[in-house]
């Protein structure tokens, strides 16, 4: 539907201007109608109209006030200078805060503001009261911590000054919480180019509380206090920090520092027609290391206002300080704002007798740090108890009978005082929004037009019973995710998909079991015996092989095919092998293997998933196998020691984290787009509405939540594997450890062969049928003698046999639980959550829920 803006432009008789909305139910406005106008009695002007509207009621004696030069000529028996800020713009200003009220600024574009910043302790809280006539709380660790709105708006005379206090919430917090029972901040995300604000995020729907009303001045700095204590713990009910509900209020903070506003709205019939923001003072240096990222997120946030075109930024620099380390200035220039920028000296009372003034006279001069509109000179009474008018006479008399100001300076009169300020900043705002009301129209015409066609695009009412057509639609969605979930045709492939990605994360875990490396494989034909100590660092073996050898794998095969003795062969089996061989209890042919063969042909596994997998494998040397059993060593020889087990099989463990985030990552991807897309498909008729929205926040919020549980569960599985290892599968891994430690020592076997042959003639398997070569290496074996590396290869033979029955269980429980414990938990429970939350039950004669959106 249409939404035609309409504002009225004030006459003499009238104090304020109003903004009101019209809507025109399903029609269009006429061709000569415009979105935006301004009425004035019965006429509609446009918005570039009303300056001239706005100057015709002015006081031309206010008006020449305003731009007069001699301070003389101002009467403080009243709030004049309050007044002069708001005289010739009541119209002008009050339609930006309305427009501001109205979400303009957030759909449309910044609207003109006047923005005050600086660095901490510039003397900037008393220049908000110079300007404002409200006092701000000034006592220590109450500086302004959250950007703070103040709207001044004149009143009929005789009426009361009143105030209301908002907690505006437009960002959400992410970041640490602070801990009660230390009292200390968990480190927080720090501010990013993604993230400019850190562990804020801007929420989908500003919020605004109603903290405080009162109609006495002397409350509003307590009252600024506590608000700005709410703002600062977005995790508290800010209820509790509303003046005179709780006489305990815990004044810890949870944040330092917040990008939501604290709003003041004052009505008075002595106070002018202004909006400005306070901004938090720049930091350079955090407090703790802790909150480092706190000095970028207050610079970013300093930046975002004053990059906007349209705001005039008033910056606050001290006197008794170096400008050229003003922080806040430097931000000014690094966005090339010097232009839109208005400097203001404080604490000019504190510059020494005698002191230099020249860098002054040429920052005053403009030759020195140089801004679009210059730079004016402030002097505020640090007491809070002087009120308004007391202080701008003494403000005047300070710069008319004190040196240097009053003789020295005096060619800059006209720019010392808050008076002057207040006229320039008069001056500047109205200029502002002159010149920005023809873009606004524009900018509000156009989105207008956006909006009225986006609703010619919903769908028309429905008609008929419209609970019994969300019902069907949600059973109709039941039947859909039934389908998908349970899989059994090409129509529905994400049971297929899925179960594949299981097959993949088991190929992965399978094939990256504990490896052996041969890197220090002694191949000199005396054997190393057995070592009472470990080797040390600096002794060199005669040669050493370089390639560690993944078992199992292709390029392997033949160092890791096992010995079949030939009729003439004279190689007999090492006795020290078969002595510490266990009996074997079943054979090996009736114990199922869990690790199929890459080789094989019905593995299903090609080089690629093998090679995906040995990344993530664990790779033991023999020294450091040696080195595991003698920390673990009782003094009994051939025995190793079940913690040394147990410290092998930890580490073979320590990389299934990879592959499990893989799989739950995949799985909640897969299995969310899955859902969505069916929500989508069957509520398409009601796509574009609210209603359609809600239904996929229902379906995804569900999921999340079973998501997170069962990530969680999968995790729970991955440390009860890692704590302690356990199995009752001792055939099995037995038949495991005897395979494994064929294969190990036949590998180990062959690689010392091999050296040793290429010892004496590097080339010997040159022109060599693979017949020969293989008797070359049997005779080679043969009298190398028996392996010195026994003791090792059993070892981790033993941690590979339990590498098998781990791994196949660990697979099973992730599978099945995910099968369970997520995805028949979304076939069968996301329809009835819907239901739920839409609140339809299925009773006959219902009523049709007043649902946004539908009807």
């Amino acid at each position: 539907m249409a939404r035609t803006m309409k504002v009225e432009v004030p006459v003499a008789s009238q104090n304020q201007t109003r903004l009101k909305a019209t809507k025109a139910h399903h029609h269009e406005p006429s061709a000569s109608s415009s979105p935006i106008a301004v009425e004035q009695d019965t006429d509609m002007v446009d918005l570039h109209d009303v300056d001239q509207n706005a100057a015709s009621t002015q006081n031309p004696n206010q008006l020449s006030a305003v731009t007069n030069e001699s301070p003389e000529t101002l009467d403080y028996d009243s709030d004049t200078g309050l007044e002069l800020l708001g005289q010739g713009m009541k119209a002008f200003v009050t339609l930006i805060q309305d427009l501001r009220d109205l979400g303009v600024e957030e759909l449309v574009l910044p609207l003109p503001k006047i923005c005050v910043l600086g660095d901490q302790s510039t003397g900037k809280s008393s220049l908000i009261e110079g300007i404002s006539g409200i006092k701000v709380p000034r006592s220590v660790g109450t500086c302004t911590r959250c950007p703070l709105e103040i709207n001044l708006t004149a009143t009929n005379p005789g009426t009361a000054w009143r105030c209301t206090i908002y907690l505006q919430k437009s960002y959400m917090y992410e970041g640490s919480q602070l801990l009660p029972s230390s009292g200390k901040y968990v480190k927080a995300q720090g501010a990013t180019r993604a993230r400019p604000l850190g562990p804020w995020q801007p929420q989908h729907l500003p919020e605004s509380f109603l903290f405080f009303r009162t109609s006495n001045k002397a409350d509003i700095p307590r009252a600024l206090q506590l608000a700005q204590l709410a703002t600062l713990n977005p995790g508290a009910d800010p209820v509790k920090y509303i003046p005179g509900k709780n006489s305990l209020i815990d004044e810890r903070m949870q944040v330092k520092f917040s990008p939501n506003v604290v709003r003041l709205d004052i009505t008075a019939p002595d106070v002018p027609n202004l909006s400005f923001y306070d901004l938090p003072g720049v930091i350079n240096q955090a407090e703790v290391p802790e909150e480092e990222y706190l000095v970028k997120l207050v610079a970013n946030l300093a930046k975002s206002y004053i990059k906007t075109e349209n705001c005039i930024n008033l910056l606050a620099m001290p006197m008794t300080d170096d400008p050229a380390n003003s922080t806040a200035s430097k931000l000014i220039h690094e966005l090339d704002a010097q232009n839109r920028t208005i400097g203001v000296l404080t604490k000019p009372d504190r510059v020494q007798s005698g002191e230099s003034l020249a860098q002054w006279i040429d920052i005053l001069n403009g030759k020195k740090f140089k801004l679009g509109h210059g730079y004016y000179v402030v002097k505020n009474n640090p007491d809070p108890n002087v009120n308004h008018v007391v202080a701008r006479q003494e403000e005047d008399v300070f710069f008319t009978e004190n040196q240097p100001w009053s003789h020295t300076l005096s060619l800059h009169h006209n720019r010392f005082g808050t008076l002057k300020l207040q006229g320039i900043l008069s001056k500047r705002l109205t200029e502002q929004i002159k010149s920005s009301l023809p873009q606004i129209t524009e900018r509000v015409r156009s989105k207008t037009a956006e909006i009225i066609a986006r609703l010619k695009e919903l769908p028309e009412p429905p008609e008929g019973n419209l609970s019994l057509k969300i019902l069907q639609k949600i059973v109709v969605f039941e039947r859909e995710i039934h389908k998908h979930i349970d899989g059994g045709s090409q129509q529905f492939p994400f049971q297929k998909e899925w179960y594949a990605t299981v097959m993949q994360f088991r190929s992965t875990i399978a094939f990256s079991y504990p490896r052996l490396s041969l890197s220090d494989l002694l191949i000199v034909d005396q054997s190393p015996g057995r070592l009472p100590f470990r080797p040390s660092s600096t002794s060199t073996p005669s040669r050493w092989r370089s390639e560690a050898i993944a078992i199992d794998s292709d390029d392997e095969a033949d160092a890791a095919q096992p010995y079949t003795p030939t009729s003439n062969s004279k190689r007999k089996p090492s006795t020290k092998a078969s002595q510490s061989s266990p009996p074997k209890r079943a054979r090996l042919q009736d114990v199922p293997r869990y690790v199929v063969s890459p080789n094989s042909a019905t593995s299903g596994l090609d080089r690629a998933s093998i090679d995906r997998a040995a990344p993530y494998a664990k790779r033991f040397s023999l020294t450091e196998i040696r080195n595991i059993l003698q920390d673990a060593h009782v003094g009994l020889p051939n025995h190793i020691h079940p913690e040394a087990t147990k410290c092998m099989i930890k580490e073979s463990l320590s990389h299934w984290d990879e592959p499990l985030d893989e799989l739950l990552r995949f799985t909640g991807q897969s299995c969310l787009a899955m859902i969505l897309e069916r929500a989508s498909e069957v509520f398409s008729i009601w796509q574009g509405t609210q209603f359609f929205d809600v239904v996929l926040d229902v379906c995804k919020a569900f999921f999340d939540e079973k998501f997170a549980n069962q990530t969680a569960s999968a995790k729970c599985f991955l440390d009860i594997e890692r704590r302690k290892a356990l199995t009752c599968h001792e055939d099995a891994m037995r038949a495991a450890s005897e395979r494994a430690f064929a294969t190990l020592d036949q590998a180990c076997r062959n690689e010392r062969a091999r050296a040793a042959l290429a010892k004496d003639v590097p080339t010997w398997d040159e022109n060599l049928t693979d017949r020969v070569k293989k008797d070359k290496l049997d005779k080679a074996a043969d009298q190398l003698g028996p392996n010195p590396y026994v003791d090792e290869l059993r070892a981790l033979s033993n941690v590979r046999g339990y590498y098998e029955c781990a791994f196949a269980r660990f697979v099973d429980n992730i599978y099945q639980g995910v099968e369970a414990g997520l995805l028949t938990v979304c076939r069968d429970e996301l329809s009835t959550a819907l239901k739920q939350r839409i609140g339809l039950e299925e009773k006959d004669g219902m009523d049709p829920p007043e649902y946004p959106g539908i009807c």
